[in-house]
């Protein structure tokens, strides 16, 4: 695990953390999550929650529609 200093500023009336490159997230990346743990803080991706990602465009309205299902098997007891 890499540990990096960085240095905070203010952008207008906000702080802001600028990571170097080594440690910068993708263009694609547009939401972090910043966990406080005493008095450390940890930035990391957002997490997306399972019903954003089943409402998504990636989503499977049809996921197993077509599904066979067999019939129930009777077994006996031990």
């Amino acid at each position: 695990m890499a540990c990096v200093k960085t240095i905070i500023f203010m952008s207008n009336r906000s702080q802001a953390v600028r990571p170097p490159k080594e440690v910068a997230f993708s263009e694609s990346v547009k939401h972090v999550e910043n966990t406080v743990i005493g008095n450390k803080q940890i930035i990391t991706l957002e997490v997306q929650s399972w019903d954003e990602w089943f409402d998504g465009p990636e989503g499977f309205s049809d996921f197993m529609s077509e599904r066979k299902q067999s019939k129930e098997q009777h077994r006996e007891t031990f």
